[in-house]
């Protein structure tokens, strides 16, 4: 008898209805922990109702995937290897420290993930395990995962067996696996495999998370035939690129594809993901090899070692001399150089500080053993050291001119450049003098633009000043090679300074609001949970308490008469803008964690924000932060932990760490009036 002829056997000799014997085999499968089969359990439910069904011998059958349910032990099945993800550490009760690594395993009814203890994950960090090998599970017992599927696991009494000599390895499938190439990377795919060769690396850099954990990362740079894509390596991963030469073979698996910041796809290899060294097989021998070719401005990375690019000479800066650590004098000289791709900040040390003096715009630099670090905004700025070699207009080699960048109002950050913006005039206020710290005087006049994505604040210096009697409010301009700073309330303000220019009017495609519509823009965003926000470009008010402030230099720098943000330690009194060294003016900066209950953000707090909260200004923030021993006594005394803040901003994503952060433009603490009056006006509605 089959099954469906047990069922009507019983129900015919038995007052039963058909749901109720179902529902009894079920339970006696589940008494016997499974160890039965739905035919097993319909013979003991029969003759405990006095109707024997046993008319010929049981077929045994061995266990399969499908079979799994928790509660089950000393399990043995065989299945392919679907996928393999890397071991990680983590701490027992006790205090030692433990391995796990898991396997994703398939038969022909289905697939279940395996997790692996302590000595039985090495196997996987030898590499010995790979994807779509034949695996014998022996010893091993189920439970329901997280995902409340059956899981197997391997015990202290449980063993693997690598490509076991079965007869259920005929029976199994081949691996269904999806070669992805460079080209089919699109945003939001997941459990990505991909081969590449390997043509710049990162040096690992760390960051701290909103939690207080410590991360690391690191980048590479992969190609294939079909294009190049970039690769964050997180955490433990980030380390192996230390390890990798440029023209390496290696492969990716369970890697995550995201839009990155230059709006294109990027791949992520996280705790889940796997990378191999020169794997085998006919995949990674039909990679073309890696080119000699120089590096694009917009290839260019933070940390990287080393690095050969060309590029045109932009603007050059006059050189400084500054005292080292040791007493020893030192002399750097700034300049902005650029290909049809983007624009890069580079710094000449010492003795390229002579070269980078003889240098005209437009001068065509080949640059060979540089190296680069993070600057304003994270964003890469070049060295070129004693180890470097510069040749200037070398025969034969050409570099496309720059275009500027467009980019709507929303899409501003602080520390942009090569800008072009086209935005309708809100507000104009006339032109004014100033006095600069020598005694020279400027001229400066500002406008508020907008357009369907927000406003902005832009100041026109110098020479642009003057070109402001020409705009009155509706008009739309455009700034053509403007730059961003860090306004005093933390928000992005245009710059347009000599190199720039201002069109007014100009013939545009796209039809841009009115400026009494813009106007409304500006208006008081609403109280949300914090658990709402989760996009960009979000203006908000939020409530919360400060749970955890990130121990960070409280002070930057920008210069007393443009507003342009100051470059690194080394080069802080030298104003590109100005081309001149000024005596910087100094901003706080503040950054904490807020929650409110639904959720917790990074806030982060610039200028008269910060100010506000703090209850002091500039100077006195930067005299105690001076006169401190370290950051964690400075920010002890400021005591922000536990205080209740309210909070109006912009979320901005910050795209360096991934993370979702609030951009605060104004501070308030909770008012019990205020805080009533809105409950009950949220009751009346």
């Amino acid at each position: 008898m089959n099954f469906d002829e047990m069922v009507r056997e019983i129900l015919e000799r038995t007052k039963l209805d058909h749901d109720e014997l179902m529902a009894r085999i079920k339970q006696k499968q589940d008494e016997l922990a499974g160890f039965v089969t739905p035919e097993g359990a319909a013979i003991i439910v029969g003759r405990e109702l006095g109707v024997e069904l046993v008319k010929k011998e049981l077929e045994v059958r061995q266990l399969r995937i499908e079979d799994l349910c928790p509660g089950m032990s000393n399990v043995d099945i065989v299945g392919r290897v679907v996928r393999v993800y890397e071991p990680r550490s983590f701490q027992r009760v006790d205090g030692s420290q433990g391995r796990v690594a898991s396997l994703l395993l398939e038969d022909s009814t289905g697939r279940v993930r395996l997790v692996l203890w302590n000595e039985d994950v090495e196997p996987i960090e030898r590499g010995e395990v790979q994807k779509g090998m034949a695996l014998q599970v022996k010893g091993a017992f189920v439970r329901k995962g997280l995902d409340q599927q059956p899981e197997l696991n391997l015990g202290s009494r449980g063993s693997l067996v690598l490509n076991p000599d079965d007869p259920r390895v005929a029976e199994l499938p081949p691996i269904k696996e999806v070669k992805v190439r460079v080209a089919d990377l699109s945003p939001g795919m997941g459990d990505v495999d991909l081969v590449g060769r390997v043509v710049a690396t990162t040096e690992p850099r760390a960051f701290e998370r909103p939690d207080g954990s410590l991360g690391k990362v690191s980048t590479i740079v992969l190609m294939d035939s079909t294009g190049r894509a970039r690769v964050s390596l997180w955490d433990e991963k980030a380390e192996v690129a230390k390890s990798l030469r440029r023209g390496d073979m290696v492969k990716l698996e369970n890697a995550y594809v995201r839009l990155g910041p230059k709006g294109k796809p990027e791949l992520h290899l996280g705790w889940r993901g796997r990378l191999l060294l020169n794997p085998p097989g006919a995949e990674a021998e039909a990679l073309p090899e890696v080119e000699e070719r120089l590096l694009k401005v917009e290839e260019i990375e933070a940390d990287m070692p080393s690095l050969d690019f060309a590029a045109k000479l932009r603007r050059k800066f006059p050189p400084h001399e500054f005292k080292r650590d040791d007493g020893s004098l030192g002399k750097v000289m700034s300049a902005t150089l650029a290909d049809e791709t983007g624009i890069i900040r580079a710094s000449f040390w010492d003795g390229m500080v002579e070269l980078a003096e003889s240098l005209s715009p437009g001068d065509v630099l080949l640059v060979r053993g540089a190296y680069t670090r993070p600057g304003l905004a994270g964003r890469p700025e070049v060295h070129v050291g004693a180890t470097a070699r510069v040749e200037v207009n070398p025969p034969g080699l050409s570099v496309g001119d720059f275009e500027p960048s467009k980019l709507k109002v929303g899409e501003l950050e602080p520390g942009m450049d090569g800008l072009e913006v086209v935005a309708r005039v809100i507000e104009v206020s006339p032109p004014r003098e100033f006095k600069r710290a020598d005694g020279s005087k400027g001229l400066v006049a500002t406008l508020t633009l907008g357009d369907e994505t927000g406003t902005v604040r832009a100041s026109l210096w110098h020479e642009q000043a003057e070109h402001a009697g020409r705009v009155k409010v509706g008009d739309v301009v455009r700034l053509v090679n403007c730059y961003t700073t860090l306004g005093l309330f933390g928000q992005p303000e245009l710059q347009l300074g000599r190199q720039g220019a201002l069109e007014v009017n100009p013939p545009i495609a796209e039809q841009l609001p009115p400026a009494d519509v813009l106007e409304m823009v500006k208006a008081e965003p609403k109280r949300v949970a914090i658990a709402s926000l989760q996009k960009e470009g979000a203006r908000a008010e939020v409530r919360g308490t400060i749970v955890r402030v990130f121990h960070r230099r409280p002070i930057f720098d920008i210069c007393p008469s443009c507003g342009r943000s100051l470059g690194s330690v080394d080069t802080s009194l030298m104003c590109e803008e100005c081309g001149k060294v000024v005596t910087p003016e100094h901003r706080p900066v503040l950054s904490f964690v807020l929650d409110d209950g639904t959720g917790n953000i990074r806030a982060v707090l610039f200028g008269r924000v910060a100010e506000k909260l703090l209850g002091m200004d500039a100077k006195e923030v930067f005299e105690r932060f001076r006169a401190a021993r370290d950051l964690e006594e400075f920010y002890a005394d400021l005591k922000l932990v536990g205080r209740e803040v309210i909070l109006t901003g912009v979320t901005r994503h910050d795209k360096y760490f991934d993370q979702l952060e609030l951009r605060a433009s104004d501070v308030q603490l909770p008012d019990a009036r205020r805080e009533a009056r809105a409950l009950l006006e949220g009751i009346k509605a």
